[in-house]
């Protein structure tokens, strides 16, 4: 009598756990095609690609990999506020799980047109409770969370005094209307004005009025300096830096990118780390399930106090032994 053990039953004990086993992988295979990965909006206004890229390095690093776990639907970049409404509307059509949005203006698009069930994580909004976007940076009180470009404004009085203590007249540029750049630019002024810095403000609407403005003031000022502001950004710095370096005004910047184009120095928030910040409060909402009110809005601290050495050099502008203990440098 042969037993369960004896060799001529062995090949028949396997061949009749093969589709046991066959069977249980199916499954596994079937349970993981049949996981829909989560979908997300990418709102990035006018491009930012550090700042996405630091997103997606946020969610990755907390479990939520490209193409596995998480999909992106890139909504088309402008700088244009009915644009923006369309790539909304196709969020909201499309019932993605959560829109990652930049700007202030890109974002309050996103917060009026998406459903209040759609969780927005936003990033590169200055002053994200002021602008009325969230209640308060500690509870947002809607569907909305997210990270800052906000530098307090004390850090630009503090870098301004240290590199070029000299200045005594400032000019200010924003776009007008602009909600963010418009509170930073008020609150500047007051600053620079208790400081005994003489500062003027000016408002353009658009790149041709920003130039015309800033040409006006050659020769009338000691320094310009860049806001947060989205016409700033989309070429306005990059016309501010011709005129500094042409007639040695140096510019006293709000954006890493502007002083890695030649702006001179600034106090700046680094787009790729409040991508990434912004990306793990994402993660949190997607995968655990965690409501935008029950995460806070951050801002990147401590800044960094950036300096483009080249514009420094060619400016003749020297540096004091603090300075050089206390500044990043970027030589493009």
């Amino acid at each position: 009598m042969l037993t369960p053990h004896h060799p001529k039953c062995l090949p028949r004990l396997r061949l009749a756990g093969l589709p046991a086993v066959i069977i249980v992988c199916l499954m596994l295979i079937s349970s993981a095609l049949q996981a829909t990965p989560f979908r997300i909006g990418l709102a990035t206004w006018s491009g930012y690609p550090e700042s996405v890229r630091g997103f997606k390095a946020g969610l990755a690093n907390a479990g939520l990999i490209e193409a596995l776990d998480v999909t992106f639907i890139a909504g088309e970049q402008g700088a244009d506020i009915g644009l923006q409404t369309r790539v909304a509307e196709s969020f909201r059509d499309a019932g993605v799980d959560l829109v990652y949005s930049l700007t202030t203006p890109g974002t309050t698009v996103m917060k009026n047109i998406l459903p209040d069930s759609t969780p927005i994580v936003f990033s590169i909004v200055t002053y994200p409770a002021d602008s009325g976007l969230i209640e308060s940076f500690e509870y947002s009180g809607n569907n909305l969370v997210g990270t800052s470009n906000y530098v307090p404004v004390r850090h630009y009085l503090y870098l301004l005094q240290l590199l070029y203590p000299q200045v005594s007249r400032i000019a200010i540029f924003h776009r007008k209307g602009e909600a963010n750049s418009q509170i930073q630019s008020a609150n500047l002024l007051r600053l620079f004005r208790r400081a005994g810095i003489e500062a003027v403000e000016f408002k353009p609407e658009n790149l041709t009025q920003l130039k015309r403005l800033a040409e006006q003031v050659v020769g009338q000022v000691d320094a310009f300096m860049t806001t947060t502001d989205t016409l700033i950004q989309a070429g306005g710095e990059q016309i501010l830096i011709e005129l500094s370096l042409e007639h040695g005004i140096p510019v006293l910047s709000s954006n890493k990118k502007g002083i890695e184009q030649g702006a001179s120095f600034g106090p700046v928030a680094d787009f790729y780390t409040l991508g990434y910040m912004a990306g793990q409060k994402a993660a949190r909402i997607l995968r655990d399930g965690t409501a935008p009110t029950k995460l806070e809005s951050e801002i990147q601290n401590p800044p960094l106090f950036l300096v483009n050495r080249n514009t420094i050099n060619h400016l003749g502008i020297p540096l004091s032994p603090e300075a050089l203990r206390n500044v990043t440098w970027t030589d493009e």
